[in-house]
């Protein structure tokens, strides 16, 4: 019987890692899919005049 539940265990925690693994990598799509100026936005400084600069 443990055995049973161990199996169960290991299987939902080796579906949680491939779930987790997917969704991480669904992200990093979603981002690199932005233009570089959202995607880098927390980089920049905005300058007096409308431009801005790493």
């Amino acid at each position: 019987m443990k055995k049973n539940r161990r199996r169960k265990r290991e299987a939902a925690l080796t579906a949680l890692r491939a779930e987790n693994q997917r969704a991480e990598l669904e992200l990093i799509r979603r981002r690199l899919a932005l233009p570089v100026e959202k995607r880098l936005n927390f980089l920049r400084v905005r300058l007096p005049g409308g431009g801005s600069r790493l």
